[in-house]
């Protein structure tokens, strides 16, 4: 994980594009932002990539590949998989399934979208404070 990499931001909604853009920059200045509006293009972006991306935020009802499909991939694909970038849902609505079946893939943390601009903020703030303290494999160089 790179402490300045891209932010992944998987969501198919551009209401919700535009609400959160400005809060993501607010939360993690550093970090440029990538928009996805599929799982198809989030895999295709990660296996013809260098970039070591920070995070990877998705919403997990998404049209063509959806978030969970798109991290069943991620972790059936071995080079993917060492990369280990954490991935986090952040969804809504949620259901009690949804959030089984997401842990069964190994994601990092599952969050619940709120209807408020400034929880929302406060919630991507935290995902991302954690992040920036968390030791993480990724965290080292890859001559280390």
């Amino acid at each position: 994980m790179e402490e300045y990499g891209p932010i992944i931001f998987i969501d198919d909604d551009e209401d919700d594009h535009l609400l959160l853009k400005p809060i993501w920059q607010s939360v993690a200045p550093n970090n440029p932002l990538l928009v996805f509006t599929n799982g198809e293009q989030a895999l295709e972006y990660l296996r013809n990539s260098d970039q070591r991306p920070f995070l990877i935020i998705s919403e997990v009802s998404l049209q063509m590949m959806d978030g969970l499909e798109l991290r069943r991939h991620i972790e059936e694909d071995r080079i993917l998989r060492r990369r280990a970038i954490p991935f986090i849902f952040f969804t809504h609505p949620v259901h009690r399934k949804m959030v089984e079946e997401a842990y069964e893939l190994t994601i990092q943390g599952f969050f619940e979208k709120r209807q408020n601009m400034e929880q929302m903020r406060q919630q991507l703030q935290a995902i991302v404070n954690y992040w920036q303290e968390c030791l993480h494999p990724n965290r080292f160089p890859e001559d280390e």
